[in-house]
């Protein structure tokens, strides 16, 4: 006999369902699984497809948003040390980190793919096979992440030289790359499997692996880069250091999620064995996702050469900007996360206007909250920037982008919440047919042409990130409108 007790919010009435098989007044707020087979007593994967769907949507971002804020104050510091470890440096760890995104775009897509998979079968009450996909999403990381090290190592110095790295840039962004693609397994699994637990409904746990995570290397990283106490002053070499090491706690600190069983999902090291047919379920998401991700970050590394043409000022500004987006766009992240979990097991559910309820409301919420947040940080760009770098033309150029920002970060918001709906309901190869025309046909010619045909310089390649961002969110809106995402199957 098996009765499942789903959480209700907050002193909802319970389903027929629940009065016939478990005969209770009300639904308590946890999930409780009751089992005489191997499933233990205990408090599991949340159930999304009943009760308030705004308290789930918040309830799921607010986690995953202070998760993001982690990491986006860790930047603001980041970017703060590399200050006092040179002028440049900062612009070389940023360079280093855009090429190092383009060589793992192709496994990025495996957090959505894992995701979309696990959240379906939590949906649809089959934990079993929620593990297993765990399982097969880790096994998925273990197999990309070798050549791509081989690859990184091998060519990073060209691929930087054909960035547009200048000379007093190249040296040290290639040192700092080549430490990072030698703990890159740490690197990705830590993301990837962070995106696994999301799909169950948790988190919470995510956030907790995070704040170890980013403890470390809050704590290692001035120690290494600028030398302190008995070390030596390793630069960005040191910076590189401490993100692997803080990558590896995370992941150890999985471990102590998954490997228990009980957990939010249980990973049985016996499931690793490569199962091409669940693999191929997961790529089939996560192969469109890597695709829409390589798309803005091989067009990102091209972005980095139009900006590096208009000096090592306007780089190192947008550099700054990148670290205070990143702070930024923490909340929207939570909220593209809340939208990919609740659409996979609404779906699973079989609740299609449950998931369109969800998708919409996290978008708004999503465009919000990046016009609220950059207008903050507008304001307090006086204050910030300077702390960041103290040569006067890349304060300039940095808040010059930041006023732009206010404008497409808000179609970012829109359209990123709304392509990761779509990835989370199947539907990942339009999202990324969406964002390569964007970025390829509209933003990158748009920018060029402003920049250098036009002879706006800087200032062009901010109009052209606004035309590429609003033609980004309305090709989205347009896609989720039209709800073919409705038939799709994971």
């Amino acid at each position: 006999m098996r009765l499942i007790i789903d959480r209700c919010c907050y002193g909802e009435k319970p389903t027929a369902h629940t009065w016939a098989s478990v005969g209770a007044r009300w639904i308590c707020h946890y999930n409780l699984t009751i089992t005489t087979g191997k499933v233990p007593l205990t408090a599991v994967s949340r159930n999304l497809t009943l009760g308030s769907v705004r308290r789930h949507v918040i309830g799921l971002a607010t986690p995953t948003a202070i998760e993001m804020a982690l990491y986006s104050a860790t930047g603001l510091l980041h970017a703060y040390w590399m200050g006092r470890v040179g002028s440049l440096a900062l612009a070389a760890v940023s360079m280093g980190t855009t090429l190092r995104i383009v060589l793992i775009s192709p496994m990025m897509g495996l957090s959505a793919g894992g995701m979309a998979l696990v959240s379906r079968e939590i949906g649809a009450g089959q934990r079993r096979r929620a593990d297993y996909a765990c399982a097969q999403t880790l096994a998925l990381v273990l197999l990309v992440v070798t050549p791509l090290i081989a690859i990184g190592q091998l060519w990073a110095p060209t691929l930087l030289g054909l960035m547009g790295a200048s000379d007093q840039v190249l040296g040290d962004s290639a040192a700092y790359l080549r430490i990072i693609l030698w703990g890159l397994f740490f690197m990705e699994c830590m993301p990837t499997m962070n995106g696994v637990i999301r799909g169950a409904g948790r988190p919470e746990f995510t956030l907790r692996i995070t704040i170890a995570s980013r403890l470390v290397f809050f704590a290692l990283e001035p120690v290494l880069a600028l030398g302190w106490g008995p070390f030596p002053a390793l630069g960005v070499r040191g910076v590189a250091l401490a993100e692997v090491i803080a990558s590896a706690t995370g992941v150890a600190a999985q471990a102590l999620v998954l490997l228990p069983k009980g957990g939010c999902l249980t990973l049985h090291l016996r499931d690793l064995a490569p199962d091409w047919a669940v693999m191929r379920r997961i790529l089939k998401v996560a192969l469109p996702n890597s695709a829409q991700r390589l798309s803005p970050n091989l067009a990102n590394a091209l972005f980095m050469r139009l900006v590096a043409g208009l000096g090592d000022a306007v780089l190192a500004g947008y550099a700054i900007f990148t670290q205070l987006q990143t702070f930024v766009q923490g909340p929207n992240q939570g909220l593209q996360s809340a939208a990919a979990t609740m659409v996979g097991q609404n779906l699973g559910a079989e609740k299609p206007e449950r998931t369109a309820e969800a998708a919409w409301l996290a978008a708004g919420l999503g465009a919000a909250l990046s016009f609220t947040l950059y207008g903050v940080a507008n304001a307090l760009a006086p204050t910030v920037i300077p702390l960041l770098n103290s040569d006067p033309s890349a304060v300039a150029a940095g808040r010059e982008v930041l006023r732009f920002a206010l404008i497409f970060g808000v179609f970012n918001g829109l359209w990123l919440v709304l392509g990761n709906a779509l990835a989370g309901a199947g539907d990942a190869t339009a999202a990324m047919l969406i964002n390569v025309a964007a970025l390829w046909v509209v933003q990158l010619p748009a920018c060029w042409l402003l920049s250098s045909a036009a002879g706006l310089g800087s200032l062009g390649i901010w109009l052209g990130m606004i035309i590429g961002s609003i033609t980004n969110a309305a090709g989205m809106a347009w896609r989720f409108r039209a709800g073919k995402w409705k038939t799709m199957h994971v």
